[in-house]
Parts: C-alpha cells; structure tokens; sequence
C-alpha cells in the first residue's frame, strides 16, 4: 500500500504538471471489472477483476463503466485529460461522460457504421490515425492503462512519449496495469495492480470526487440518446482537440 501511495502521489504530480496536455492510451484490462474478459485473464491464475469477482459479462449492451473510466471521466472534468485513445469497442467511456469530442475510438466501437469493430489485420480509419499522429507529436505526457502495447500501429503514442522524456522533453510515459510489457524498461513510472485501484489512488491525491456528478449526467445523457451504443464517428482533422 505504501508503494502505491507514493506512486499514485508521483503519477498525481505528472498529471497536474502536464494537464490538457495528457493523453489516455487505454486496453481491454481498463474494462475487465466490467464484466469483460480478454486475452490476458484468460492464463492459470489471472486475477482480472471479473474472474475473482464472478462477474458475468451478460449482453455487452448493459455493462457499466467502472471506476477506472469513471475516474478518466472525472479527471477530463478537471482539465487534465486532453485526449483518449480507445483500443476498446465498449463505449464505456461514453458512459461514464467522458466527451465524445476528446475520444478516438481508433480501432473501431460496437453500434458505429462508420468505424466498425477492427480485425487485427484491417485498416485503421485514415482520419483517426492521423488525429492519433498528431498526439503522439504533441503529448506532454501518456497514461497507458490495462493494454499489453504488444506492437499495435497506435503504440507510437506511447512510444513517442517514452523518446521524448529519454531526450529530456515532457513527463513521458506512464504504465498502469498487471501485465509486463515491453516498454516497463522506458517508462518514467511503472504502476503495478489492477486499474481501479490505482486510479482510485490517483483520484485521492488529486482530490477529485469519482464518480464526477457532472460527469456521471453527461454519461447518462449519452446513454439515453444512444440506444444499442449507435453512434458513427464523424470525419476528424488533426485540428480536432490537441
């Protein structure tokens, strides 16, 4: 507990520092305490929330945000999340009321016709991936969360991140999540446990309430006026929020 307080205090700091200026590169261990499995939890012994806790995924239509988005949603609130990437399909960002304005969904969401669910082998969307490009230019700081960064063409986020602290520019990369990857070795901190408690440490130290009501009225709004997650992505332009 206490190397997590004293590094949920750092990541605190970072963020503060950095601000609009952060981006949120998250994966499928963001969304495992919602009920949704993934690659990872499936080996002997995973502890991925939704296996310890017997959460059943039930139709992927009614899950709920967990704390890990709410707490994102919260921290956008407060001017500290300039931009998230998505490698999730579940629109639990939205959810939680995180703008859709701020989110690309860069590797497609369930209920879009115009940016369907990927397969590892598609295309991704040109006007995601250069939105996506121009963070990776400008991010002061990346928190990546629950993914494995096993090589996907939306790891140059993080990894320019990384290069840019090795060259004494920004507050580079955070990592958050269970899983080894093969950026633990650049990363300016590396956060060991599940997502929710880590965030959850982070919103403490940053004394921001989660579930933000704000943010929680927003989320519930988008819900309602989406029925079955329907929404198409529009076109964005690198000039779309940076």
């Amino acid at each position: 507990p206490e190397v997590l307080a004293a590094k949920a205090a750092a990541l605190a700091g970072m963020w503060q520092r950095s601000a609009d200026r952060t981006v949120v590169y998250t994966g499928a261990g963001l969304s495992t305490a919602s009920g949704i499995g993934d690659y990872a939890s499936k080996a002997q012994g995973s502890v991925a929330p939704h296996k310890k806790s017997g959460i059943a995924s039930g139709s992927r239509l009614s899950l709920k945000p967990t704390l890990a988005h709410h707490a994102l949603a919260a921290f956008e609130t407060r001017g500290l999340v300039g931009n998230w990437v998505q490698q999730n399909h579940d629109r639990l960002a939205q959810k939680a009321g995180f703008p859709q304005s701020k989110l690309n969904e860069i590797h497609g969401a369930w209920g879009d016709m115009k940016n369907q669910v990927k397969m590892m082998d598609d295309n991704l969307r040109p006007d995601l991936l250069a939105w996506l490009a121009g963070w990776a230019e400008s991010a002061n700081l990346c928190v990546a969360i629950g993914t494995s960064l096993c090589g996907m063409n939306a790891d140059q986020i993080p990894d320019a991140a990384a290069e840019r602290f090795r060259q004494g520019c920004g507050e580079g990369l955070v990592i958050i999540g269970l899983q080894q990857t093969c950026y633990d070795d650049v990363a300016s901190l590396r956060i060991w446990g599940l997502c929710d408690d880590v965030l959850s440490a982070v919103a403490k130290e940053l004394r921001c309430k989660v579930p933000d009501p704000k943010a929680v009225k927003r989320g519930a709004e988008w819900d309602a006026s989406h029925p079955r997650l329907a929404y198409n992505t529009p076109t964005r332009s690198f000039r779309d929020p940076l």
